[in-house]
């Protein structure tokens, strides 16, 4: 009987981790608040907080708010292919009614905790890493 019940322990203790994993890296796993250390020759380095959450009934498009701290309302719209992102030509609109042209890419890591992007807004450079909450 106690090897019954060390088995049974180990095994839902197995589905745990599985399903942990599942969260993290899982379709929807970009979800969630993160972290933004950005640099560009227009403004240095600022840091600031941005939210990404998927395109309502598409998981292969996501939504980056406060892209590059312009505010929440400057949202842009991207595409991810496995560990890829790409920021396609749009234009942007804040909540004060500013327009920007933004495009780049990024690569998330392998545990889709950190993305790298490099991207242009109305033709500056930029860097960004982009690090879970």
């Amino acid at each position: 009987m106690g090897k019954f019940r060390l088995f049974f322990f180990l095994a839902l203790v197995s589905v745990a981790f599985v399903s942990c994993d599942d969260e993290i890296f899982g379709p929807r796993s970009l979800e969630g608040t993160w972290r933004v250390t950005e640099n560009s020759d227009a403004f240095g380095r600022q840091n600031f907080l941005a939210g990404i959450e998927y395109y309502p009934g598409d998981d292969s498009r996501i939504i980056i708010g406060n892209f590059s701290n312009l505010d929440m309302a400057a949202e842009v719209i991207s595409n991810v292919n496995g560990l890829n992102i790409s920021i396609p030509s749009q234009a942007v609109t804040d909540s004060r009614q500013n327009s920007f042209h933004v495009s780049g890419s990024g690569v998330a890591s392998s545990n889709m905790r950190r993305i790298n992007f490099t991207y242009r807004i109305d033709g500056d450079n930029y860097d960004a890493v982009f690090e879970k909450q």
